[in-house]
Order: structure tokens, then sequence, then C-alpha cells
């Protein structure tokens, strides 16, 4: 039975036209500066940081940045949030799974230049927010899952993720025993993977809260295409 929806954040409920901010950073590496790259993200995203420029501040003298590429990776932070919108549907989709379980975020993200959340309507929506660099753990990694159900106090059974991507929300829903529904908005083919397994697929949110219900109900259909 499932008794909470857990929603990505990037690229399933909000995208942003000014693209990945950590992306953007790499791209004012310079080449000696890269090899430090997967290192800068993950301590973006594992550790608590007060602003982004904080965050920059540690990494100042390992990687040798120069104050023009420090005030650069400020702007690419505060234009991906800027410009952040929900997808259309988004309020609503959650509003109607809202009505039939508990719902909750979690995301892969810092915990710096998120003012977007409120800006539109997240923070009101979905009150259990669980940030990777507030537990230390990236999804698909069993903690930040396992994280949620001690947070909700149920069960893996009890617990459905939605998100977009396949390796993050899909492979590690299922790894923990959740259901796993994958928003496949660019009908991108399906990696293969056991028919077996509690996987469901879906081109948009507003078929989000249809499919909540059919599981509800008994619905058992892994191949489904929402």
């Amino acid at each position: 039975m499932i008794r909470a929806v857990v929603f990505d954040l990037w690229n399933t409920l909000v995208f942003s036209p000014a693209g990945s901010p950590f992306q953007r950073m790499k791209d004012l590496l310079r080449p000696e500066q890269v090899a430090f790259f997967p290192a800068l993200v993950r301590d973006g995203m594992v550790q608590p940081h007060a602003s982004v420029r904080a965050f920059l501040e540690t990494w100042k003298g390992p990687v040798h940045l120069d104050e023009a590429q420090m005030e650069a990776m400020v702007q690419a932070f505060a234009e991906a949030g800027g410009q952040a919108e929900c997808f259309p549907g988004t309020p609503e989709a959650v509003g109607a799974v809202r009505d039939l379980a508990r719902v909750a975020l979690l995301s892969n993200t810092q915990t710096f230049g998120l003012e977007l959340l409120e800006r539109l309507g997240i923070a009101e929506r979905i009150r259990t927010r669980i940030l990777s660099a507030e537990i230390g753990a990236l999804k698909p990694e069993p903690s930040a899952f396992e994280t949620v159900q001690r947070r909700l106090g149920l069960f893996p059974g009890n617990l459905a993720m939605v998100g977009d991507n396949w390796n993050d929300d899909v492979e590690g829903a299922v790894a923990a025993g959740w259901t796993a529904i994958w928003v496949n908005r660019e009908l991108k083919p399906r990696p293969d993977h056991d028919p077996e397994l509690p996987i469901y697929e879906v081109r948009s949110l507003d078929r989000v809260p249809e499919l909540i219900r059919s599981l509800q109900e008994g619905m058992r259909c892994p191949t489904c295409l929402g």
C-alpha cells in the first residue's frame, strides 16, 4: 500500500533555463583544475554550506580559484535559482497526490540558493524535505532512502519515488524496496531491467495521481506507460 510519495526536485518538479550551476562551474575551470571537479561537486551536495561563496571559499586554495572564477560561479547559482520554474501542472499534481498520500522531497542538491522552494510554492506543498547536503548522502546511496523511511516512519513497501533520473531515482528506489515512477518527458528508451520490478513510467506529472490511486487499489502492471 502506497502511503507516501517522494518527489525528486530538479528536472522532475522544476527546471532552470540557465542549466545546472554545477555544470556551468565545470565550464569555468581551467584544464588543470578540472580534476578537482568531482570532489568539489560532491562536497557541495553532501555538506551544508551557508552560501555559495562560503562553499567556494573552502575550495579556493586547493583548486586555486581566482576572484573572476568565483564571481562567475556565484552568478551561475544565482541565475539557476532565479530562473527556475515549475514544470506545467506541478502544483496541481502535487496537490492531487497529497489528497491520496503523504508527500516528501528527496533531492541531490546543496543547502544554499534554494529560495526557489518558497518562491515556487513547493515549500508550502511539500513540508518534509530531505536534501543530500543536510543528510550527507546522495541518491542512489541506500542511506538517502533509509533516511526518508525513518523520517516518515514507514516501511519500504509503503513508499513511491517519482523522479526523472533512471540511476538516482529509479534504480535507487527499487534497490531500497520502494516503488519507482520514472518521469520520462523526452521518451528516452527504457534501460534493460527485470520486468517484474515495481517500475512505472509517465510522461508528465499530471499522470502521477491517477497512477498512485491505481496502485493503492491493487494495480500490478510494472510495464505500464502512464
